[in-house]
């Protein structure tokens, strides 16, 4: 033992409990370690809180969904109820009402109304206060219940107005044009009419057009016109009507007189005066009735010359706020659909949609009146009828200072002979004819062979005194004004010209809202322009 070893100090002693812990320590942290009995329990304590948690708030969640949903269906079918444009009572009342019958009256927070002509919003909210059960102890103390919702319901009500060709090239070939109209333009009414129901009112009028447009006499009869005779029922416009969408019913309106100006024949036929008097030629105003539509369609017929700018004046005026006085007293008398009440809509309104078709098979031709002096009054022509059914038409000219009469004799529709007389045949029993009467007995041309053998200078001196001529080049500016008047104010124009091979292009794509809106059909594509017109309109219709 060396010196550090025997000075160096003693090393207390341990025990054997110590030796034999520190030997078997490290071997029982590793079994502790590996131990998993209990864990178990903690586990299944673990699991147990979270279900007693998710069960706490399922109650109350229940609890709150219930309420919830009741609420809401409450609401929902409270403000359908009072959106719906059938319903009298006042909209706030009826959501009130449902509310109170589901004894959620404390509940109803709001209601806002907004409503129009067509349309009516609705919209309601509710808000409710739930005290909880178990997750109170969670520091949830109230649960808010919320309910919300809206409804609509919008009348999209379209006004029509179908201006269609009935002039004498529409009967060429034994009616070829107008047999293919009539069933393209059928089918049009059938795919644009509905039943009146939630998706809004359609009206369609009918306005068939050649030389001139024929009013019908009661329509006619709301407007202020000159009224010379009662024969026919047309007006002649002047440039300023083609400058306004409306038609003063006050302003006077220039009648057109009934008279054949192409004619020297006896009384006149609905064929040779411009204006005709057969009522299926008359306008047919603001119907909701296909069937009745479609029959309008189907008595068309054809004769005259063509003159668009009229037609797509009387198909504008028809749809224009002007004549809704018009529309509800025929209302009033049973004559038109009731549903159709305040129409034609102001151009502005929501909801509503306003569209001209005006189609022809050509171009702006000739348009005819008598002209002033020869339109009223009485004229210088006598009339007597014999026992035998001869007419005798006499006129007094003082030749050479004798006292001669021009005669003519008249029987079946044929001049049986004529000359001077130096008296008047049964004076007694002559009467002297207005300018009106002499018009509807005779042509143009046959008076003025009468003033040519008592004046001479010609037939045609005597017919250029007395008729008024209107040409293209005063009626293509028109058609465009008129047109223009429509696009300005909101109206859809379509237009489609049948067979015009170039004539007519110009007024009818010039007239048309864009140049998708005009088609240039071939007579046997008639149908297909009719077809797409109509589903043009329908798509508006949902867009609107």
């Amino acid at each position: 033992m060396t010196p550090d070893q025997q000075n160096a100090p003693l090393a207390p002693r341990q025990s054997t409990r110590t030796i034999l812990l520190r030997q078997t320590m490290p071997g029982l942290a590793r079994r502790f370690r590996r131990d998993e009995s209990g864990g178990a329990i903690i586990f299944t304590l673990y699991i147990a809180l979270c279900m007693l948690v998710a069960v706490s708030m399922a109650i109350d969640i229940v609890r709150f969904e219930y309420l919830r949903a009741h609420m809401q269906y409450t609401l929902d079918r409270a403000v359908l109820a009072a959106a719906d444009l059938d319903q009298q009572l006042e909209p706030t009342s009826v959501v009130q009402d449902f509310f109170n019958k589901a004894g959620l009256e404390d509940y109803l927070a709001e209601v806002d109304v907004d409503e129009g002509l067509n349309y009516r919003t609705v919209s309601a909210s509710s808000e409710a206060t739930l005290d909880t059960f178990l997750i109170d102890r969670f520091g949830i103390k109230l649960l808010s219940v919320p309910a919300a919702g809206t409804a609509n319901e919008t009348r999209g009500d379209v006004e029509i107005a179908l201006v269609l060709d009935n002039s004498g090239s529409m009967g060429s070939n034994n009616n070829y044009r107008l047999n293919l109209l009539k069933p393209a333009a059928k089918e049009f009414v059938d795919a644009v009419v509905r039943p009146v129901s939630a998706e809004g009112t359609t009206s369609v009028s009918i306005v068939p057009f050649a030389t001139q447009v024929n009013v019908g006499q009661d329509l006619l009869s709301y407007y202020n016109t000159t009224g010379e005779h009662n024969y026919s029922h047309c007006v002649t416009f002047s440039d300023s009507h083609f400058e306004s969408t409306s038609l003063s019913r006050t302003n006077l309106l220039t009648q057109t007189a009934h008279f054949a100006p192409d004619s020297n024949t006896w009384r006149v036929t609905d064929n040779q005066s411009p204006c005709p008097t057969s009522s299926q030629r008359a306008i047919l105003p603001w119907s909701t009735d296909a069937d009745e539509l479609k029959d309008m369609i189907e008595a068309m017929w054809a004769g005259g010359w063509t003159s668009i700018e009229i037609g797509a004046k009387w198909g504008l005026t028809l749809l224009d706020p002007s004549t809704r006085g018009i529309l509800n007293a025929k209302i009033a008398k049973d004559e038109i659909d009731p549903e159709l009440e305040d129409q034609p809509f102001d151009y502005t309104r929501d909801n509503s949609m306003k569209v001209l078709v005006v189609m022809s098979d050509g171009e702006n031709t000739n348009q005819y009146d008598i002209k002033s002096g020869y339109r009223s009054g009485m004229s210088s022509i006598y009339h007597y009828q014999l026992s035998s059914g001869t007419n005798v038409y006499t006129y007094y000219k003082n030749r050479s200072g004798s006292n001669d009469w021009y005669w003519i004799w008249e029987r079946d529709g044929s001049t049986k002979g004529s000359g001077w007389y130096d008296y008047q045949y049964e004076s007694s029993k002559m009467e002297k004819l207005s300018w009106p009467e002499v018009w509807d007995h005779m042509g143009v041309e046959r008076w003025a062979a009468i003033m040519d053998a008592a004046h001479g200078n010609g037939t045609n001196y005597w017919e250029n005194k007395v008729t008024q001529r209107i040409y293209s080049s005063t009626k293509n500016p028109r058609t465009s004004d008129i047109c223009a008047e429509a696009k300005n104010a909101g109206v859809i124009v379509f237009t489609i010209g049948m067979d015009t091979y170039g004539q007519g292009d110009a007024t009818l794509a010039d007239c048309a809202s864009s140049d998708s809106h005009f088609f240039d059909v071939a007579s046997l594509d008639i149908s297909t322009a009719f077809a797409s017109i109509a589903r043009t309109i329908n798509q508006l219709r949902l867009t609107n």
